[in-house]
């Protein structure tokens, strides 16, 4: 097992009490390629906490949790972080490139900001994985399954638009 395998495998859950999150999403302007997406809340994990807090705190904001100078007094304790991690089509390895996470109920003037965990190709390799032990526990299907799921819902929503333009126009101004 590796590093990464390994704090992978200690500190990244899909907080199951959250809905999972079916959805598409497009790349390309002049040609659009539209691909279903898969996301997930993971739970927040002291691992993942310490990250947020050191991204947080490179850029200038009090960390939510103690560490370096900062201390519980001087710490942004009242707020927390949500996690997001999403699945796609599109990517050849089906994973995002990066977890997101939320800084919530925070005094900070970043409050609500959404900031990124960056993930090399071996994390997302490993983190995929993980998901897929997860998904294949607790919810019965694996990550294919779930953006097959998707991929379906997706063609559904293209064929509904196309059957019903007019819900999709821009609405009509009038020129009276």
């Amino acid at each position: 097992m590796t590093l990464t395998e390994g704090f992978v495998k200690e500190q990244v859950f899909i907080d199951i009490g959250s809905e999972v999150m079916y959805g598409d999403d497009q790349c390309y302007i002049n040609y659009p390629c539209r691909f279903p997406t898969v996301g997930f809340q993971l739970m927040a994990t002291n691992g993942l906490t310490e990250i947020a807090d050191r991204i947080r705190k490179d850029q200038g904001m009090r960390p939510m949790h103690p560490m370096d100078e900062y201390t519980d007094d001087t710490c942004d304790n009242e707020g927390w972080y949500d996690f997001y991690v999403g699945l796609n089509g599109f990517s050849e390895n089906h994973m995002d490139s990066c977890i997101d996470f939320v800084v919530v109920n925070s005094d900070s003037e970043d409050n609500e900001q959404l900031y990124s965990i960056d993930l090399t190709a071996e994390e997302q390799v490993v983190v995929y994985a993980r998901l897929d032990e997860q998904c294949r526990k607790y919810l019965d299907k694996g990550c294919e399954e779930l953006l097959a799921e998707a991929r379906k819902q997706m063609e559904e929503d293209i064929e509904y638009e196309k059957t019903h333009p007019r819900r999709f126009a821009p609405e009509e101004e009038d020129t009276e």
